[in-house]
C-alpha cells in the first residue's frame, strides 16, 4: 500500500494557492471510505458500535450478559437523547468501508462560525487503519475551505487525544473529566 503524505491546500486573497503539509500523521496508510447520512436502519449498527466502545467497562462492572446488554441499549438511548438536545442541528453518519460496509460512525455539528467533531467512533476490526485519520483529515479540508475551526472534546487518558494532536489539535480547555481541543486552519 502505498504512504501518501497529507497537505491543506488554501487560497490566499491575492489569488495564490498555498499548499501547508499536515503535521505528524501524514504517514498512515491511505484508505478508501465514503460516508452517507445515517437512517432508521443504522440503528442496530450503531448500538453495536457503542456497545462495542463500552465493553472493555461493563466487564469489569460484574453485570451477566444480559445486564450488559439492557445497560448499553439504555445508556445508548439517553446519549442519543442527549445529543439531540444539545446538538440538535448535528448529524450523524456512517462511515463505509470500499465494500459499503458499516465501519463506523461520526456525530458532527456545523454552525455559521464553525464545525464540532461530537463523536466518531470505528468498529474493532477496522481499527488503526487510517480511516478515523482520513476521516478527520476530511473534516478538516472541510473547515480550511470555509476558513472555520473544527473543534472536539476528549476524555483525558483516551489514546485518540495522542492522534488527534498528531492531527494539529491543540489543547483550548479542560475539565476534571475532558480535554477541550481545537484545530484551525493554516495560517498565511
Amino acid at each position: 500500500m502505498l504512504l501518501q503524505s497529507a497537505a491543506s491546500t488554501s487560497l490566499k486573497r491575492d489569488g495564490t494557492v498555498v499548499s501547508t503539509p499536515m503535521p505528524a500523521a501524514d504517514l498512515i496508510p491511505r484508505t478508501a471510505y465514503h460516508r452517507r447520512p445515517a437512517n432508521d436502519a443504522d440503528e442496530g449498527f450503531l448500538l453495536k458500535l457503542y456497545a462495542q466502545e463500552r465493553a472493555a467497562e461493563l466487564m469489569l462492572a460484574g453485570l451477566d450478559a444480559t445486564q450488559r446488554e439492557m445497560f448499553v441499549q439504555m445508556q445508548f438511548r439517553a446519549r442519543q437523547a442527549s445529543y439531540a438536545a444539545n446538538y440538535p442541528t448535528a448529524m450523524q453518519e456512517i462511515i463505509c468501508a470500499e465494500d459499503g460496509t458499516p465501519a463506523g460512525g461520526i456525530l458532527v455539528e456545523r454552525t455559521v462560525d464553525g464545525m464540532r467533531l461530537i463523536d466518531i467512533a470505528v468498529i474493532n476490526g477496522k481499527r488503526r487503519q487510517g480511516l478515523g485519520t482520513e476521516v478527520i483529515r476530511a473534516l478538516q479540508q472541510e473547515c480550511d475551505t470555509r476558513g472555520w475551526t473544527l473543534k472536539l472534546q476528549v476524555l483525558k487518558g483516551n489514546p485518540a487525544e495522542r492522534l488527534y494532536r498528531s492531527l494539529g489539535f491543540e489543547v483550548a480547555g479542560e475539565d476534571s473529566l475532558r480535554r477541550q481541543m481545537v484545530w484551525s486552519e493554516a495560517k498565511d
